[in-house]
């Protein structure tokens, strides 16, 4: 954590321990008057007629005799989840023109450290909701994201938000991955790590039994159940079979697997037996088990 986290964050605890307000709106006669003014995080000199600023050039300032420029009435603000101050200079009235400005360590020191107030919303934001739930997210200028509560959406006094349709947070009941679902219709997504469903602010996922286009099969007539999807493709338990609704697999080629044993690789005969009638109907007798042609694997084995 870098000096002006930590401090901005001690800042900004004391200041809601004192019950500070939310804030989103223009500070009561905040609007500057036309005249010249200087934010003091940059040396830019700007000219500001009729609540409309415009910056101006080294020229335009010396042609104007360089008029000293007074304090801009300008702002600090932060989201309470995270740790990046923002200079919001109210130029004028409506919000359009307002300026904003992502403060560096040394432009938020040549402001004067000041404590950040709380900010219900910050220009750049970016509203959305995922198909899977009926959350709200915003995404700040910084890249952070967060799962508002109903009391921090008021306070962006209801921003719109885009309804993200298609795209989602899923969990399988009967399995402990969380997946991103980049496409719910097509059933098209990835298994997610604690790191990324953090940094996503935790979105709650949809459960469900099934994935649109997941598979369940099984290798001819071995009896491994197998699961293909967005979570994980492996075989899975019985009561994890069960608990996806029992459905019926399909029945795959299993791979062609060569000369790849003998005998000597089995305990029993059993097992011998098992592997042989596994490829024998699509392969025959390939790793030659079955030395008379009887139909029985490895004979001298228990």
């Amino acid at each position: 954590m870098n000096t002006i986290t930590r401090v901005v964050a001690a800042l900004v605890g004391a200041a809601v321990g004192l019950g500070l307000a939310v804030v989103a709106a223009l500070p009561a006669g905040a609007a500057a008057a036309d005249g010249y003014y200087k934010q003091p995080f940059d040396p830019t000199v700007w000219r500001v007629d009729g609540g409309v600023a415009r910056a101006m050039s080294y020229d335009e300032w010396a042609a104007a005799g360089f008029p000293q420029p007074a304090p801009s009435p300008t702002d600090y603000v932060k989201y309470a989840w995270s740790p990046t101050v923002y200079a919001v200079t109210f130029w004028g009235d409506p919000e359009s023109t307002w300026d904003w400005d992502r403060l560096t360590e040394p432009q938020w020191r040549a402001s004067g450290s000041p404590v950040p107030r709380t900010a219900g919303w910050i220009a750049g934001s970016y509203y959305y909701q995922w198909g899977t739930a009926n959350e709200i997210f915003v995404q700040g200028p910084d890249g952070v994201k967060h799962k508002l509560t109903y009391d921090e959406w008021a306070a962006s006094r209801f921003r719109p938000f885009e309804r993200r349709g298609n795209e989602g947070f899923q969990k399988l009941s009967w399995a402990p991955n969380v997946l991103r679902m980049t496409n719910l219709a097509a059933g098209q997504g990835y298994s997610i790590g604690y790191g990324e469903w953090s940094a996503e602010s935790f979105p709650t996922p949809q459960v469900v039994r099934r994935i649109v286009n997941d598979r369940f099969y099984k290798y001819g007539s071995a009896p491994a159940i197998y699961y293909e999807g967005p979570a994980f493709t492996r075989a899975i338990t019985y009561q994890e079979w069960v608990a996806a609704g029992s459905p019926t697999p399909e029945v795959r080629t299993p791979p062609n697997p060569g000369n790849s044993v003998d005998c000597s690789d089995f305990a029993y005969q059993r097992d011998a037996q098992a592997w042989f009638n596994l490829y024998y109907p699509y392969y025959g007798d390939i790793a030659q088990l079955d030395g008379d042609h009887d139909g029985i694997a490895c004979e001298s084995l228990p």
